[in-house]
């Protein structure tokens, strides 16, 4: 058998990487970085939501099955430049620094996953230009150093606001979907923040809180056990507050219906999901259809998320849409099997 070339090194694709070594086939797993375990291991996710699980415990165990595996063919910084069908699957071309190379392959898992919003999109809220309004994949890293200071001097904030919805269900910026988990992310980031730090107050501005299943509980228990405080409403503007040392967040309570204007030490905005880059580049080389959103989209979404429609083609992961880790594990799972069956037909 031709290997299964799984594209991308994220919880997906090391999840589908691992399950084609335990049923025995040879996998092709290729991601474009230097490392493996995408967004998660690039912006130093810190503990996962719901249940407050380092973010090293689950990659460590997708990593120890698929480093060093004879049956992975492991390629780093590595990008696929063309893909072509043949009687037997594809022909893809794989391209490093070092080489260009020619590999068939039985099948193709895409974990190609996302990218975090840009929140400069959003020049309201002064991201890069505020040095103190940070994005909350830099908040993540901070608190897995356990070192959460403002950028401006090095001190701890004594008040912080997280705005919810930055980057999604936001038509203006072209994006109406829900991200499904800046609600719980910015949440589990502020029962850290109590958690280390009791004496900083945290705030969340929200327009409806979606903490989906069993996230609920995270919800009521950051407000009754660790004080955090929930705002419904809308910030429409951060600026400097007078003297400069602070920031001032602008916007209207919709509870009260009455204006705002609160001072913070610190802010902190919930990046919506995107489509990442390589699921762009994959879908134009394998003709892959793309919804509205831009993500891939599955034969049959509701009733079977990894097909392609495609023959030999299969999706994990954030790459068909925003989804949590757990998620997107049992997809890569899922696709593996799939692309397993195809490539022993």
């Amino acid at each position: 058998m031709n290997p299964i070339l799984v594209l991308g090194g994220g919880p997906a694709g090391l999840s589908a990487a691992a399950e084609l070594a335990a049923l025995g086939a040879p996998a092709l797993l290729v991601e474009r970085e230097n490392y493996l375990g995408g967004n998660p291991k690039r912006w130093h996710y810190s503990l996962l939501a719901p249940d407050l699980k380092p973010a090293e415990e689950i990659l460590g165990a997708l990593l120890s099955k698929v480093e060093g595996n004879p049956k992975v063919d492991l390629r780093l910084s590595t990008t696929l430049s063309k893909a072509e069908r043949s009687e037997s699957g594809y022909l893809v071309t794989l391209k490093s620094a070092d080489a260009v190379e020619t590999r068939a392959v039985s099948a193709v898992v895409l974990a190609t996953g996302f990218d975090h919003f840009d929140s400069r999109r959003k020049f309201e809220y002064g991201y890069g230009r505020f040095p103190d309004v940070l994005d909350f994949k830099e908040l993540e890293a901070m608190i897995h150093d356990d070192r959460v200071v403002r950028p401006s001097d090095g001190k701890p904030p004594r008040r912080i606001a997280w705005i919810l919805c930055v980057g999604s269900r936001d038509i203006q910026v072209g994006n109406p979907w829900c991200c499904r988990l800046g609600c719980a992310v910015s949440i589990k980031q502020a029962v850290e923040v109590r958690q280390k730090h009791p004496e900083i107050d945290a705030y969340v501005y929200y327009m409806d809180i979606r903490t989906y299943g069993l996230w609920e509980d995270l919800y009521w228990k950051s407000m009754q056990e660790y004080g955090v405080k929930f705002i419904r409403g809308r910030i429409g503007q951060i600026t400097m507050a007078e003297g400069g040392s602070r920031l001032l967040a602008t916007g209207e309570d919709t509870i009260l219906s009455r204006p705002t204007e609160v001072p913070f030490d610190m802010i902190v905005l919930a990046s919506g999901m995107e489509p990442g880059v390589g699921t762009k580049e994959a879908a134009a080389l394998f003709a892959a259809p793309v919804g509205p959103e831009g993500f891939l989209s599955p034969s049959l979404s509701d009733l079977n998320p990894v097909d392609s429609g495609i023959p030999g083609l299969f999706y994990a992961g954030a790459a068909t849409g925003p989804k949590a880790i757990p998620d997107a594990v049992t997809e890569g799972m899922g696709a593996a099997l799939r692309a397993y069956q195809y490539a022993r037909r």
